[in-house]
C-alpha cells in the first residue's frame, strides 16, 4: 500500500496533499496535521527525521469502556521513532500530579527485526504509577499491517496482537482501571514521535528511552512513515463492530 505521494502527481495535487490532514467525524488531529494524509483506508503519518518534525497525534471523538478496542498499524522503521496506540481517561496528558488511567502499545522501529519485534506495553494508574512489560511478537512490525487490541472485561485487561494474547492483568488490584472501564471514560489515541540523541531520557524511562534509540542513528532514508487503519465504533454503547473510514 502507498506510504507517500506518487511521483507523477501534479504540483497542484502535491500541494493539496501536503495541506491535507487526517481528521474526520471520528478522529481529530491534535497537532502537526500537515504530517498526516489519507491513502484509502489508511492514515499515513510522516517522520521527517528531526525530533521536532517527527510525527503527530490523533485522538478519537468517542469514548469507550469494556470490550475489544483495536488499531491496525504498520509501524515506522528504524531507531528513534515510536508508533503508538493508547487509551486514556485524562486526555492523553503525561501528568505527574493528577491521577490517570492509561493503556498503551508502543512499537519501536529500532526493535523490529526480520523474525521478531519487541513491543513496550504499559498501564498507568494512580498518580504516574507505571506497570510496564515487554512483549515479543514473531514478525517485523514495520514490514506490514498487524492488529493491536486492548481486551477489557470486568475482571481483566489483555494486550492482544493479531488475536493472540501476549499480556493479561487481573483488574482486582486496579480499581481506577475498573472505574474508567465501567464509565466508558477511555479516549483512544494514535501517534508517531521521535527523539534525537540529545533528548534520550534517563530516570524511570531510561529502559524505554534506550530501547527507542535516537533518530540520529536511524539508517533509513527519510522521511519514514507509519500507517494506521483507524477503527470507528458504530454505536459506543452497543455495537462491537468497527468501520474503517
Amino acid at each position: 500500500m502507498a506510504v507517500g505521494p506518487p511521483r507523477c502527481l501534479s504540483l497542484v495535487a502535491l500541494a493539496a496533499l501536503a495541506a491535507a490532514d487526517c481528521s474526520n467525524d471520528a478522529w481529530t488531529d491534535d497537532y502537526s496535521a500537515d504530517r498526516c494524509y489519507l491513502s484509502g483506508p489508511e492514515a499515513v503519518v510522516t517522520c521527517n527525521k528531526k525530533g521536532s518534525e517527527c510525527g503527530m497525534r490523533m485522538s478519537s471523538n468517542f469514548r469507550v469502556g469494556r470490550g475489544v478496542h483495536s488499531m491496525t498499524i504498520k509501524a515506522a522503521p528504524g531507531s528513534g521513532v515510536a508508533s503508538t496506540f493508547y487509551m486514556s481517561n485524562h486526555g492523553g496528558v503525561l501528568d505527574q500530579i493528577n491521577p490517570r488511567v492509561e493503556l498503551e502499545f508502543a512499537v519501536m522501529g529500532k526493535s523490529a527485526g526480520a523474525q521478531s519485534t519487541d513491543i513496550w506495553t504499559s498501564m498507568w494508574t494512580g498518580v504516574a504509577v507505571e506497570h510496564s512489560k515487554w512483549i515479543t511478537v514473531p514478525f517485523d512490525a514495520t514490514a506490514g499491517f498487524h492488529t493491536y487490541s486492548f481486551d477489557i472485561s470486568d475482571e481483566s485487561l489483555a494486550w492482544v496482537v493479531d488475536g493472540v494474547t501476549y499480556r493479561k492483568e487481573d483488574l482486582a488490584a486496579y480499581p481506577d482501571v475498573v472505574t474508567a472501564m465501567q464509565s466508558s471514560a477511555f479516549q483512544e489515541f494514535v501517534s508517531v514521535w521521535g527523539q534525537d540523541s540529545e533528548k534520550v531520557r534517563g530516570g524511570k524511562l531510561q529502559g524505554f528511552s534506550a530501547a527507542l534509540g535516537s533518530l540520529d542513528a536511524n539508517s533509513n532514508q527519510f522521511p519514514v512513515h507509519a500507517s494506521f487503519q483507524r477503527g470507528r465504533r458504530l454505536t459506543a454503547a452497543t455495537a462491537p463492530e468497527y468501520l474503517y473510514p
